[in-house]
């Protein structure tokens, strides 16, 4: 597989571990250092605060949605990525929008988030 098509599944196989509250596989989403930031919001580092984040999921926590994903390679170790993010809730309507602006790493185990800034655009 090309680089691109590597991080384009990462983006996928974060928005499938958050929602099944995977841990194990979200932190793999995840270089060990590596973080979400939530602007106007919650920060989330390393493992014990990616295990936050999951024990804050419940049954009707939204499910994400990624569209449009932009990736720039900066060589065959280093990338910027955005997407747009849509969260849904468990009746399907929208529950919020916004981006995501990731630095990413292509570590021996394959790419990963070394930090992912959130800017939700809308919620309802």
């Amino acid at each position: 597989m090309s680089h691109v098509t590597d991080i384009t599944q990462l983006y996928a196989r974060y928005a499938f571990s958050i929602d099944g509250a995977d841990l194990e596989n979200l932190r793999g989403c995840f270089t060990d250092d590596g973080g979400i930031e939530i602007i106007g919001g919650p920060s989330f580092a390393g493992a014990e605060g990616l295990a936050r984040l999951v024990a804050g999921r419940t049954a009707e926590s939204p499910r994400h949605e990624n569209a449009n994903v932009l990736v720039d390679l900066a060589g065959d170790e280093h990338a910027t990525g955005r997407a747009y993010f849509v969260l849904r809730g468990a009746d399907g309507r929208t529950a919020a929008a916004g981006n995501y602006l990731d630095r990413l790493v292509r570590t021996e185990a394959g790419w990963r988030f070394a930090h992912r800034r959130i800017t939700f655009t809308w919620r309802a």
